[in-house]
């Protein structure tokens, strides 16, 4: 079991820089769900819900800025230090 977690971790962290690099060949717009569709199309799956909690982490660190169209749909935009 503590494979598995550690497993885990090891592909959150792969899962950050997959969305950040996702967003930048969108030109740093994305609605969640065409970063759900790009990361499936890679071969990484992921839930909807996964998929939150990396962002809400990305977002805690300014990395990301996430603004609800409405109850269902997200846009997701990536912040960009200059």
């Amino acid at each position: 079991m503590k494979t598995l977690s550690k497993k885990h971790l090891v592909l959150r962290s792969e899962l950050y820089s997959r969305i950040i690099e996702i967003l930048q060949k969108m030109g740093g717009k994305a609605l969640e769900e065409n970063i759900l569709e790009e990361l499936r199309k890679r071969g990484v799956e992921v839930t909807q819900s996964e998929l939150r909690s990396v962002l809400m982490k990305l977002e805690i660190h300014d990395k990301v800025r996430v603004l609800s169209l409405d109850e269902e749909r997200k846009l997701i935009e990536l912040i960009s230090k200059t």
